[in-house]
């Protein structure tokens, strides 16, 4: 792969400073001929001289001086990064983000070392400068195969040794290895890289930290455990006091400002460590306040989807599932406060027969009209569902035998006075009522309470319908029907065995 005609290769430049860097005669004269040789370089080394980087004073106005005041070893390793900098084509390849990733990685590495006593700290500056050339080999010889794999995200943080040893048999690391040896960088920086392709499991600790502490300062935004994590496995691993560690990263922000004028990189967000801890302390607050925020969202839709699938589109009032989930809890609550209740199941009388004569349309109107009366009789307190068809439900909390007996008298009395308008016709309309009283919340199970409404119900039709049967949970039970004027001796109401209405002209 190294040969492929893709492959980048460095400036002409550069090949010349690497062949004299290799030199260990070579005098600074020679040097400066070749870095004469590219305007560029010369204006970015005289730029450089002249930035806080150098702590100088004086005024450096020409390549000459430039070279005086850099000595010999700075000047041939500054002047080869600064040329290396340069290598790119048109192959689409992200080298504007490559090279300010690469620069951050070389000021980490060059910081980290000083803090950790390894003298040769610009050598660590170029090895973290093209510690990851190899990923720029591979993006650059696989351009189109990644930008179909990856479409606009960014190859730089999608690639992995994985991804790239699946593409081209290869990874950065053993790819970037052949690379420097190509190009005639020194024999230790050679074997930084092939270590870490042999030992991937050891991930080159010092390089692989440095690669951490300048993707912390290049991140535009921050977790506040990033900058803990960071701080915290450094100093146990390095040795390093906090302290230590806090001054290294403000010198790397000091030497980002330097350099990123002299490549016109984008500036960081922020002045010091404590100004990034701050800054992620403060994302911090927003991210929990939104969170909050979403979260009291959440919820309000989730009450408003669970009371849209706890109400009947068709009554709006509450529906078979709201019951299961609302009653037999509230009977539990009734049994340990020792409160008196009943359960009441209405049911339209002769509904099939409206439907079959009117339609169904009709029979939607008598649901609306039927469901709307029972809850104006109600008090606030009580609840009704619609449990299925022309049945409904009544939750009656906090009353004696006689007050649900009276309760149930009216709804259904109610029911009987109520007239539906349905076009031409005012529809009349009875319910029959099965009524269970519970004292004292006493009883085995919500079924027994249930299955005795129902009971009573069945009870109320099989006398006739448009009448109320009421009965207890009590080992001997009372049961009541009330029929219409029910007072003082029980009188008989012959109901229709057809749907009973009146035309609109007789209004």
């Amino acid at each position: 792969m190294i040969d492929r005609e893709e492959m980048p290769s460095p400036p002409t430049v550069a090949v010349e400073l690497l062949r004299l860097v290799g030199q260990p005669e070579v005098r600074i004269d020679e040097i400066t001929r070749v870095i004469s040789a590219d305007p560029a370089l010369a204006t970015k080394l005289i730029d450089y001289c002249n930035s806080p980087l150098t702590l100088s004073t004086r005024r450096i106005s020409s390549l000459h001086q430039a070279v005086t005041m850099l000595g010999l070893r700075t000047l041939r390793l500054l002047s080869l990064s600064f040329s290396l900098m340069d290598t790119r084509n048109d192959r689409g390849f992200p080298y504007e983000e490559f090279w300010r990733r690469s620069l951050g990685m070389a000021i980490a590495s060059k910081r980290f070392a000083a803090v950790n006593g390894i003298e040769d700290e610009d050598e660590c500056f170029l090895m973290g400068l093209v510690y990851h050339l190899g990923l720029m080999g591979i993006g650059v010889c696989y351009a189109e195969e990644l930008s179909q794999r990856f479409g606009d995200r960014c190859v730089l943080d999608e690639l992995t040794p994985k991804i790239e040893h699946d593409l081209s048999g290869t990874n950065r690391f053993e790819l970037g290895a052949c690379m420097l040896a190509r190009w005639n960088f020194p024999d230790s920086m050679i074997g930084v890289l092939a270590k870490r392709n042999t030992s991937p499991e050891t991930q080159d600790c010092f390089y692989a930290t440095a690669e951490r502490l300048a993707q912390l300062m290049l991140s535009g935004t921050t977790d506040l455990r990033e900058v803990v994590g960071l701080r915290k496995y450094v100093c146990q691993n390095f040795g390093l006091a906090e302290t230590q560690f806090d001054e290294m990263f403000n010198g790397m922000l000091n030497d980002w400002k330097g350099y990123q004028p002299l490549f016109n990189f984008d500036t960081i967000a922020f002045e010091s460590l404590h100004d990034l801890e701050a800054q992620a302390k403060q994302s911090m607050v927003e991210i929990s306040l939104s969170m909050e925020r979403t979260i009291r969202e959440m919820s309000h839709k989730h009450d408003e989807l669970l009371q849209l699938a706890w109400i009947d589109g068709l009554t709006q009032l509450k529906n078979r599932t709201a019951f299961n989930n609302e009653v037999p809890e509230a009977s539990q609550s009734y049994l340990r406060e020792s409160q008196s209740f009943g359960l009441m199941i209405a049911d339209i009388d002769h509904f099939k027969n409206f439907n079959d004569t009117f339609g169904h349309t009709a029979g939607d109107c008598i649901l609306r009209e039927v469901g709307h009366c029972l809850k104006r009789h109600l008090r606030k307190s009580d609840h009704v569902y619609r449990f299925g068809g022309e049945e409904f439900v009544l939750l009656v909390s906090n009353c004696e035998f006689e007050s649900v007996m009276r309760v149930g008298e009216r709804l259904r009395t109610a029911i009987e006075d109520l007239r539906v308008d349905y076009e031409d016709y005012q529809l009349c309309v009875t319910v029959s009522m099965g009524i269970c009283w519970v004292d004292r919340g006493k009883h085995n199970s919500f079924e027994e309470i249930f299955e005795t409404a129902d009971a009573c119900l069945f009870e109320a039709k099989r006398k006739g319908r448009n009448r109320c049967v009421v009965s207890t949970t009590e080992s001997e039970p009372r049961r009541v029907v009330f029929e219409k004027n029910a007072s003082p001796g029980p009188l008989t109401l012959e109901s229709s065995t057809e749907p009973s209405c009146s035309p609109a002209a007789a209004r």
